[in-house]
């Protein structure tokens, strides 16, 4: 018995705490936390890429959802005036016609 005190004293002194916290349940504990956090199949860094990934995935699916109503809202044009979506959208013009482009350049703050 005095051997197995100065085994738990040992490593209590090299992991820097108080020997009496060396016992059957603090080891469980964190041989429990170690397998949680590293050697599960479920660990806490696939959960962390599992999450980035959802969020990636969701920002897409955010970005695809615009860019739908803006077509849409493209057919929506299309259909009421042809001749406006052709000339607004592709640059098309009758054969007298010339076409003026002006662009706006947004300031950066």
């Amino acid at each position: 018995m005095a051997e197995n005190k100065k085994i738990q004293k040992d490593i209590a002194d090299f992991l820097g705490i108080s020997p009496r916290w060396i016992n059957k349940y603090t080891l469980v504990s964190a041989f429990f936390l170690v397998w949680i956090l590293f050697l599960d199949k479920h660990n806490f860094f696939a959960y962390r890429k599992l999450q980035t990934t959802i969020y990636e995935m969701e920002q897409e699916k955010l970005d695809l959802d615009k860019q739908i109503q803006q077509a849409l809202l493209d057919k929506k044009d299309l259909e009421e005036n042809q001749e406006k979506f052709a000339r607004e959208k592709h640059l098309m013009h009758k054969p007298d016609e010339e076409i003026i482009l002006i662009e706006n350049k947004k300031k950066k703050k």
